[in-house]
């Protein structure tokens, strides 16, 4: 972060007060107290659960050199103890303004790119195809909500010539407020599932959501979405430039399987294309990947070179190899769709050892979801079938009785001295993990390969 910004000008952005200070620069801030250095500027954020004004006295002790605080929040025996301090109605929503102040003044071309599933890797292709010819800034890891989005916003430098940024939603209006912020030049929708339907509570509010960021596209923008999806067919007849892509024949970019060989064919010719990652649902995120590229003026040669280069996300559809052994671990998220989709690409391969977590936040739907996964599961040819959280429960439930070679455990712990014993390098055989997050599934691979891949979670 390098905002090269004075207190009288920030003040006034964010519509706060200088309460005490001069009109000195700010270079950078840092919003948390375990982590500031000795100078920096302690902005102190305001969530649902914390109140980060609790904190100022901690930031000062740390020799923080100025604040930013809520109004009312700073001790006045406190002033001597700092060079200046500006309090504002609400942090974050300060926080935001000033994001969107710093994009507007870079002046840079912004892709955004929302959806149900595959937000992280087709933001990542995105971002390493642009970097062939441009210096791309991005947000990393899982900076993409109303705190995250804007700190990477902020991260924009001279150097910089164009940004994609992936917007989270867990709630209607989340996409909206975010993209208020960045007014992208190209918005990317991958797809529409089910996901947080706790606090989404319909599909239709899924829908509304992840499509809030099309009324925020500067002038002459493009929309790039999935037609295969029937919830983003509907904004066909939306008026704004578009483009699609897709297995269906209406495509603009339309994805074809041929002898086990994939092909984007467009107007203006047909491509052979080949990624690491060889699961359809990852050639939809190259396809969107594709279209976002050539917007930017990017050669298909590039972009198809790129692609077969595109090394992967971390937890997502990861390949390990363990001796003789492979393992695919895809558990930083799970959702109805993205579990689909794992079980079909992983269909084929044997022997094969399955592993499947929770699919969170579904709340109301969680029961339903879990046993049309159980009915999935029934089908499966596996050597042996692991569930494991107490929402699979439902779907272990289910197949009480129909199928022998399923396991179920109420948690990871409880499952590792079982598990464990499977993990055999000099056997050949296929591991397929799939759950949330917040299973912990990564607890369950060998020590030797957590260390390796840095997946380490706390056993």
């Amino acid at each position: 972060m390098n905002l090269n910004i004075k207190t009288k000008k920030l003040a006034k952005i964010i519509d706060g007060k200088i309460i005490k200070g001069k009109n000195v620069l700010i270079r950078s801030f840092s919003t948390d107290t375990r982590k500031i250095k000795p100078g920096e500027v302690f902005w102190a954020l305001k969530g649902d659960n914390y109140n980060a004004d609790n904190f100022i006295k901690e930031a000062l002790e740390k020799k923080a050199s100025g604040i930013i605080c809520s109004k009312g929040a700073f001790p006045e025996s406190l002033k001597e103890k700092t060079d200046f301090v500006i309090e504002t109605k609400d942090t974050l929503k300060a926080l935001q303004k000033l994001a969107a102040f710093h994009i507007k003044k870079s002046k840079i071309p912004v892709i955004c790119v929302t959806g149900s599933n595959g937000k992280t890797t087709t933001k990542e292709m995105i971002k390493h195809i642009l970097s062939k010819k441009y210096e791309v800034c991005s947000n990393y890891g899982n900076f993409n909500n109303r705190f995250g989005l804007p700190l990477s916003v902020l991260e924009i430098e001279k150097k910089h010539e164009c940004a994609v940024f992936e917007l989270g939603a867990s709630q209607r209006g989340d996409v909206a407020n975010l993209a208020k912020i960045i007014r992208p030049d190209i918005s990317v929708i991958t797809t529409i599932g089910p996901e947080h339907l706790e606090f989404f509570k319909s599909m239709s509010n899924i829908y509304k959501t992840e499509t809030e960021a099309i009324d925020y596209l500067k002038k002459g923008g493009k929309f790039i979405y999935n037609r295969d999806n029937k919830w983003l067919r509907k904004l066909e007849k939306k008026k704004i430039s578009k483009l699609s892509f897709g297995t269906d024949i209406n495509s603009n970019l339309k994805i074809i399987k041929k002898d086990k060989k994939y092909f984007f064919a467009a107007e203006n010719g047909t491509f052979s294309i080949k990624i690491k990652n060889p699961a359809l649902h990852n050639y939809f995120n190259a396809a969107a990947a594709f279209l976002a590229a050539k917007e930017m003026g990017i050669k298909e040669k590039v972009i198809l070179k790129a692609l077969k280069d595109f090394p992967g996300v971390k937890m997502r559809m990861q390949e390990i190899r363990y001796g003789k052994s492979v393992i695919i671990f895809d558990a930083y998220n799970s959702n109805p769709q993205s579990l689909d989709a794992f079980l079909e690409e992983t269909d084929c391969l044997a022997p094969q050892f399955l592993f499947l977590g929770d699919m969170k936040e579904l709340g109301k739907f969680s029961s339903y979801y879990h046993k049309e996964a159980a009915k999935k599961i029934l089908k499966r040819q596996a050597e042996k079938i692991f569930l494991i959280g107490p929402e699979m429960k439902k779907a272990a439930d289910f197949l009480k009785g129909k199928k022998e070679n399923v396991k179920y455990f109420t948690g990871v712990k409880e499952a590792l001295r079982e598990t464990a014993r499977f993990f055999n390098k000099n056997k050949k055989a296929f591991f397929l993990f799939k759950g949330s997050r917040s299973v912990g599934l990564e607890n369950l691979l060998p020590d030797k390969i957590r260390n390796k891949t840095s997946l380490k979670g706390a056993r």
